[in-house]
């Protein structure tokens, strides 16, 4: 019974949370216009024109770029909002409520997919009306679902972020780290032959296998086991560590 009742008070507390969300990020949406134009940008000016319109390369850059997108939501997304929030009165007065990590977690999960679905979307068209043959549409939803695995290993990059670091902290951290991930992860450099030192570290960031199960979904890309097996390390790691700086943070203010 009381775990019924947990759970009957989880997700509307989730949907509010959701909703809260949702509301900040219009109410600056230029952060989100630079999420959704970036990507777009490189795709668009830098990729497709050096591609020579080879369907599978251009559905393979266009996945690469989806990936990069959903990185930059939801870091660029959550990591500041997430220390602003522990830094405000309101961010206070949530610590005192009794709903605890779940449905805030679950909120941030939900507002990460809306604004993952918004930068993602022209990107995504894009490709289509570049490919020739276009993506079957069999291989739609298994894309869907592995873009789902991204999305949550980049919420908890960035919560981990917001969780553990200033505001002032996470400007940085908005961009060195998520840069290094992207260069690192082999998203700017030729799959086929990636550079030494990038074919060397790529597997063991979150990066690489997240593209690498999009790749799958689409064009039977077949995946660095390496690289997969990382994923679910850094997703594991990444949740440790955001729940262990939302009970630090929560543990120093009221402790």
């Amino acid at each position: 019974m009381t775990g019924t009742g947990h759970r009957s008070r989880t997700m509307p507390l989730t949907l509010l949370y959701t909703r809260y969300g949702l509301l900040d990020t219009l109410r600056a949406p230029v952060s989100l216009l630079v999420i959704t134009l970036m990507p777009l940008a490189v795709m668009v000016f830098f990729i497709l024109p050096n591609l020579g319109g080879d369907p599978t390369a251009v559905i393979g850059a266009t996945a690469t770029m989806v990936v990069f997108a959903t990185l930059l939501a939801c870091v660029g997304q959550f990591s500041a909002t997430v220390a602003a929030m522990r830094e405000s009165p309101w961010g206070d007065y949530q610590r005192t409520l009794p709903a605890g990590l779940a449905p805030l977690a679950f909120g941030h999960l939900l507002t990460g997919m809306v604004v993952v679905l918004t930068a993602v979307v022209p990107i995504a068209l894009v490709g289509v009306l570049s490919a020739a043959g276009g993506v079957p549409p069999a291989r739609v939803p298994g894309a869907v679902a592995a873009l789902l695995a991204a999305v949550v290993v980049f919420t908890l990059l960035g919560l981990a972020i917001g969780y553990t670091m200033s505001v002032r902290a996470t400007v940085v951290a908005n961009s060195v780290p998520v840069l290094a991930l992207a260069v690192g992860g082999g998203m700017f450099t030729d799959p086929a032959a990636p550079p030494g030192l990038i074919a060397a570290i790529a597997p063991y960031l979150p990066t690489r296998g997240a593209t690498d199960l999009v790749l799958k979904a689409l064009i039977d890309h077949r995946p660095d086991p390496t690289a997969l097996t990382m994923l679910a390390v850094w997703t594991a790691a990444l949740g440790a560590l955001t729940v262990w700086g939302y009970h630090r943070d929560e543990g120093r203010r009221f402790r």
